[in-house]
């Protein structure tokens, strides 16, 4: 009977360790995912910040006046990236951040209630096969004498 319980709160045990390791994957393919489009918005932020720089460079040589047509669109871009990559930031913040678990035992503490009652099955399990022995040794002196009473039996004759 301690032993199944023992197996159950195991089962149980091994479900909440699963459940676990699917939060922290989760939680790192989110981390994963959200650094890749960091790294995509960074390139996006140096491509716009170099054609920015190529174009204030070519109206300065050439000493003309910006031109808002061409600048906005690129400093819209820049802002667009930046925006992106502080909320992707947040979300690896976010995503890093310990969650609030329902209040359950620690693995820990589990696992050993679970060794301690499957060590407390295992000594009952002992005490019953020790007791059963006992009981054989009882039944081997009676059985012994039935077995020499059907060997002692003589022979039937044979036919030749």
């Amino acid at each position: 009977m301690a032993l199944n319980e023992s197996l159950e709160a195991l089962k149980k045990l091994a479900a909440e360790v699963a459940q676990a390791a699917t939060k922290f994957t989760k939680s790192a393919a989110t981390v994963t995912k959200a650094n890749f489009n960091i790294l995509s918005e960074q390139e996006k932020l140096k491509k716009a910040y170099a054609e920015l720089g190529k174009l204030y460079y070519r109206d300065y040589i050439t000493g003309e006046e910006p031109d808002d047509a061409e600048y906005i669109p690129l400093c819209d871009a820049i802002t667009e990236a930046t925006k992106a990559i502080e909320d992707l930031k947040s979300q690896v913040e976010e995503a890093k951040k310990p969650k609030e678990e329902p209040e359950t035992e620690p693995v820990e503490e589990a696992a050993e209630e679970v060794c301690e009652d499957v060590e407390q099955a295992a000594e009952d399990l002992n005490k019953d096969l020790d007791e059963l022995s006992k009981n054989l040794e009882d039944l081997k002196e009676p059985a012994e004498a039935v077995f020499e009473v059907v060997d002692d039996k003589p022979e039937e004759p044979k036919a030749e």
